[in-house]
């Protein structure tokens, strides 16, 4: 017979000791993939926080992205926060080669960090988004009446703003009435000295209400010729609009444009934001277990 009673304790040993093996092989596996896993997720950190951290540096390096207080504070914020996700992930990647459990704890508090930063983002973005739209539209007008034709990155995007939208101004033609640039490309009225002529050099001097106002060639319609054009571009003052010019501000649009277009790093965001879940998730496991016990009685 191939059960004898007299053994019954020796068989039962044995069916302990098989299943303790199989059961340390399962979790050796299980292991394994919650390395890869975590291997995987820090990488794409990686890249990440290298990449805002580049990005963050050259702007404030360049100047022109942090032009003012609010500028610079947003760039140095990011920079932290790419500086901490970078050394998140290379604390976890180094924990995982090494199996060493103080560098996936510093890994855990580092990627904790991180991922309080990015919800404590989004749920301020989402609480503050009428305020955003505002700031918007106002540094859309600035740009109208204040840096068109002086700075050029900032001219050629309203142009490229009004062509691709087919509107004119911030709300409308009329905005361009109270701009310097406007103001600039006056001409002077029949009979006025020659000291007045028109001039490229933006001039910012108080002077009386002028019988016109000029546009910019962008907010002509796409089916004028360029003659006609150059005719709509000379607006009187007392006219919403000339005529061949389009009519809508580009507000609205440039709103609506920016909502369709963050629609895809707003899902980039969410990912992240749950790979960083699950990869603490990974971190402390792996932390708690970082020498695992592969001995098994005989």
């Amino acid at each position: 017979m191939l059960y004898d009673p007299k053994y019954r304790k020796l068989y039962i040993l044995a069916f302990i000791n098989i299943s303790y093996v199989y059961e340390i092989m399962g979790m050796s596996r299980c292991y394994s993939l919650m390395k890869c896993l975590l291997i995987l997720f820090n990488i794409i950190f990686l890249c990440v926080g290298g990449g805002a951290c580049a990005f963050a540096a050259w702007a404030l390096w360049d100047g022109r992205a942090s032009e003012n207080a609010e500028g610079r504070a947003g760039l140095c914020a990011l920079l932290a926060w790419g500086a901490v996700l970078l050394l998140g992930a290379l604390a976890a990647l180094a924990g995982c080669a090494r199996g060493s459990a103080s560098l996936l704890a510093a890994a855990f508090a580092l990627l904790a960090l991180s991922a309080v930063a990015e919800a404590a983002a989004a749920w301020w973005g989402a609480a503050h988004l009428p305020q955003l739209r505002h700031a918007l539209l106002q540094r859309l007008d600035h740009t109208v009446r204040v840096d068109y034709g002086v700075l050029p990155a900032r001219t050629s995007v309203i142009d490229s703003i009004q062509q691709g939208l087919e509107c004119c101004g911030a709300e409308g033609p009329r905005d361009w009435q109270d701009s310097a640039w406007s103001r600039a490309q006056a001409e002077p009225e029949e009979g006025a000295p020659a000291a007045e002529a028109r001039s490229d050099t933006l001039d910012l001097s108080v002077s009386a209400p002028t019988a016109y106002y000029w546009v910019p060639a962008s907010c002509c319609n796409v089916e004028l010729s360029a003659e006609e054009c150059e005719a709509s571009r000379r607006v009187p003052a007392a006219s919403g609009g000339g005529a061949g010019l389009r009519s809508a501000g580009c507000g609205r649009g440039v709103v609506a444009a920016l909502a369709r277009a963050a629609r895809l790093p707003l899902a980039a965001a969410a990912a992240l934001l749950a790979a960083h879940a699950l990869a603490l998730l990974l971190a402390l496991a792996l932390c708690l277990r970082a020498h695992p016990d592969h001995r098994y009685k005989a």
